[in-house]
Order: C-alpha cells, then sequence, then structure tokens
C-alpha cells in the first residue's frame, strides 16, 4: 500500500537569479530537442515538451486518526455523474471522560450522540434530505486502538443504535448545546436505551481503563445515505470537545431518587478511521481508467482518482539550467455534469520514493516549509481565473522547477525519475474533484511551461 508522506530532505537547487529573461519559443518536437540546438539565445522559453498522462485509481491510504488531530471525517454518500459513486463510513470507539464510575444501581433515562458539523468539509448538496445510522460493531470484532487502518478496510456490524431520517444538515447553524453562551452546528442522533443501560451495568473492572472499556464496547460505525441526487459528503469533527459527544442520562433507584444525573463519552482518545468506497460503473469516466489521457484529466479526493504525468525526454535536455517550471492544466466542464460539485481547491504533486512510498515533490515541500506550514503560495496547485487569447480559464498551475531539474540532470533515462503523480490534497480530507483538458485537447491542452538558461 502507498500513501503520501511528509519525510525527506529539503533539496535547494542553486538557479540563476537577477537575470532578464527573453522569450524564444522553440518549434515542436516529440521531445523538445530544438531545445539543444546551437542557434538558440543564452535564455529561452518552450512550452512544447512532451507530456504523457494515465488515469489511474489512488491507493489505499492510512485513515486512522489516533491522536485525535484530524480536522474532520467525511458521512455520506456522493452520486456523481462524471465520477460515480463515492462513500465514506465513519468507524469509532469513544471513551469514558472519567474512568471508575460509580453506576452501581443506574438506570438509563436516555443516551445521545452529538455530532460537530465542519462546514469547509462538506461536499455536495445539503438541501438533500440525508438518513443517518449508528451501528454497533458484530461481535468478536473490535477497533484496535493500537494499529492503524486503511481507506479500504470495513468491519462488520449488527446492532442498530440510532438513526436520524430525513433531515437536512445544517453546518452553517450554530445552536446552543449545553450551554447558552456558546453555539455550533451540530447533529443530534438518539441510541437506543438497552445500549445505555448494557453500559450502565458493565462491571465495574471494566471501567477502570480505557482498554477494558474498549474490549466491551467493541466500536460503532457511522454511516449516512442520501435521499436524492448528487447527495452529499458530510464533515464531522469528532475532535470537538465541546459538541461531539455522547451524553448518558441516568438516575439510581428510580423509586427514591428521581434526578437525573449524566455522564460523557469522548471520542477524543479513540481510534477512528474512515473506510471509503468509489464505484465507476455507468459514469462518464469508467472508460478512461488506466488507460493514457489525452483529452481529459480526471483527479479525485479521497481514494478516488489520480494522474500519472511523465516527461519522458527530460533527461535529453543537455546543459540548461531550469529558471522556472510549471505544469499548467486547465479545467472544464463536461455536459451533464453537476454544478454543485466544483474543482478541487488544491492540488499537488508526488513522487515515488523506493517503490511503494509517494511523497510530496521537493518544490511542494519547499512552499510548506520545514514547518510543514508554510502552505502553497510559493507551489501553487489551486484554481484561478485567467485570461487565454480572449477566454477567461479556471487553471492550475504548479511548480516543478526544483523536480524538473533533477529530471534534466540524471541522464540515465529512467522512466521512474521522469514521473509525477497528480492528486487531490488533502487526500484523506476532500471529497472535491476536478476534470481538465489534456495534453492532447485542441483546446487549452496540459503543458509543461519551461524557461530555462543555457549553459556552455
Amino acid at each position: 500500500m502507498k500513501h503520501t508522506t511528509f519525510t525527506g530532505t529539503l533539496f535547494l537547487s542553486i538557479f540563476f537569479t537577477g537575470l532578464f529573461l527573453a522569450n524564444s519559443c522553440t518549434k515542436p518536437t516529440p521531445f523538445g530537442a530544438g531545445l539543444l540546438g546551437d542557434q538558440l539565445a543564452e535564455f529561452a522559453y518552450t512550452d512544447t515538451l512532451t507530456v504523457q498522462c494515465t488515469l489511474l485509481p489512488e491507493d489505499s491510504i492510512i485513515t486512522s486518526d489516533r491522536s485525535s488531530t484530524a480536522d474532520y471525517f467525511f458521512c455520506g454518500q456522493i452520486n456523481d455523474p462524471v465520477f460515480g459513486r463515492a462513500k465514506s463510513d465513519i468507524y469509532s470507539l469513544f471513551r469514558l471522560t472519567n474512568l471508575a464510575p460509580n453506576f452501581k444501581n443506574a438506570v438509563v433515562d436516555s443516551i445521545v450522540m452529538f455530532l460537530r458539523y465542519d462546514a469547509p468539509g462538506f461536499y455536495g448538496d445539503t438541501l438533500q434530505p440525508q438518513t443517518l445510522q449508528v451501528h454497533r460493531l458484530a461481535a468478536d470484532t473490535t477497533i484496535r486502538w493500537d494499529e492503524d487502518y486503511f481507506s479500504t478496510q470495513s468491519l462488520p456490524v449488527d446492532q442498530l443504535l440510532g438513526e436520524v431520517s430525513n433531515f437536512l444538515p445544517t453546518p452553517n447553524i450554530g445552536l446552543n448545546l449545553f450551554d447558552t453562551t456558546s453555539k455550533a452546528p451540530y447533529l443530534r442522533i438518539p441510541l437506543d436505551n438497552a445500549f445505555g443501560q448494557e453500559l450502565l451495568d458493565l462491571d465495574s473492572l471494566d471501567l477502570l481503563s480505557d482498554t477494558l472499556f474498549w474490549q466491551k464496547l467493541r466500536g460503532i460505525r457511522i454511516s449516512a445515505s442520501p435521499a436524492g441526487d448528487p447527495g452529499a459528503l458530510m464533515a464531522f469533527d469528532l475532535n470537538n470537545t465541546s459538541f461531539s459527544r455522547i451524553r448518558l442520562y441516568y438516575k439510581f433507584d428510580p423509586d427514591t431518587i428521581t434526578v437525573s444525573r449524566t455522564f460523557d463519552f469522548s471520542f477524543v482518545g479513540g481510534n477512528k478511521f474512515t473506510n471509503f468506497t468509489h464505484d465507476y460503473s455507468g459514469s462518464t469516466v469508467e472508460p478512461y481508467l488506466n488507460q493514457p489521457a489525452d483529452d481529459l484529466l480526471f483527479v479525485q479526493g479521497m481514494t478516488g482518482l489520480r494522474i500519472k504525468v511523465e516527461f519522458p525526454y527530460a533527461h535529453l535536455l543537455e546543459n540548461i539550467a531550469v529558471n522556472k517550471a510549471e505544469l499548467e492544466l486547465t479545467t472544464t466542464t463536461l455536459p451533464g455534469d453537476n454544478p454543485l460539485l466544483k474543482s478541487a481547491n488544491q492540488l499537488v504533486l508526488t513522487e515515488l520514493i523506493g517503490d511503494t512510498t509517494l511523497t510530496l515533490t521537493t518544490d511542494v515541500l519547499y512552499s510548506l516549509g520545514s514547518a510543514l506550514n508554510g502552505g502553497f503560495n510559493a507551489f501553487g496547485g489551486f484554481p484561478q481565473i485567467e485570461t487565454d487569447n480572449g477566454t477567461d480559464v479556471e487553471r492550475y498551475r504548479l511548480t516543478v522547477t526544483r523536480r524538473f531539474q533533477n529530471m534534466v540532470d540524471n541522464s540515465s533515462g529512467s522512466i521512474k525519475d521522469q514521473t509525477l503523480y497528480l492528486s487531490v490534497y488533502p487526500q484523506s480530507r476532500s471529497a472535491m474533484r476536478t476534470v481538465l483538458f489534456g495534453p492532447k485537447s485542441a483546446t487549452f491542452p496540459a503543458k509543461l511551461s519551461l524557461k530555462y538558461t543555457k549553459v556552455q
């Protein structure tokens, strides 16, 4: 299984700076060999280098959140006419907020799950009814608190603990919950009282540690399905300590004491992961899968689709210093597409390290900085409106300067060294997708814009 990592050394290249670049276009050739002619000016530009693309399904990625740092988790389903069906279920443990509570002779009043919406993560139509269900994992099945789970993994369930039918998500409407001072958008899901009583009836020894409690709990699955198209992938912040929790209402000996008490269970500190499924049957993209992509390119978040991008003749560009290299990609809208399914906010480039691990390219890492929080301004990869020959277009520009210089300097001709992968970012936290013109499109072809200096 491959997954994107943020490890590696930032390779800093020495570039020619403080120079005025003169633009000179070369003749189109199979690999831009015209760059090597003696007649070229010292500073030059080309956008005719060969770019080859292939459409690939993404590899499985780790979606576990053992550290409780994820911003949100997807739950729901998108029915996309171009990209097919994408679905996400949440699997989670929860833990006692206080160990060793005294539940002896306690009787359940009710038990309710609260999930805090996270509006920035939503994708799709929030004006369509949703149905959400909470199931308990099947007997002899447990979410391990000390293991990482991948996006392709799912676990069997049996008992239905709770359901909310035909509700409209309200990710932008703040509501009070347990006090009158703070507000946030959240969903309330009543759970089965029998489950609440089971928690109250646990042996006191099972309440002494999280691991003992989790062995009895087993874990839950949160899933949802829309009533229509295109549906929505809802985003829930289970790590929000104020608005995401399970609250158990109970009392002791109801014949004599009628005051209800509460006890809270928190998702923070418990392992959580998402299971992604993609079904491209009957979609526009289906015949393009695992094929060379000439006219159209498709990228998709979660574990959807990525593009293998090859520059097969880069190593033949001898004796040049790359001043700036950008991969230029222009979006397009296909017939029958749904306008609610907008283009991805961020694309990145990755490369293979060894045979199994994908890592962000040096250009991406340079932009992010050593603390990985510097943003993407120096790299690009976000959609912008440009005017091209009098036409306004939506376009991504992705910097490949450092990485392309490495391709030029590597004379081995290894296609692996000349291959990058285009993906939506962050992969496990974005459900967005984008359709782009391919490298052989007659409209706005995908291309590499290269400014370089001839080195004698």
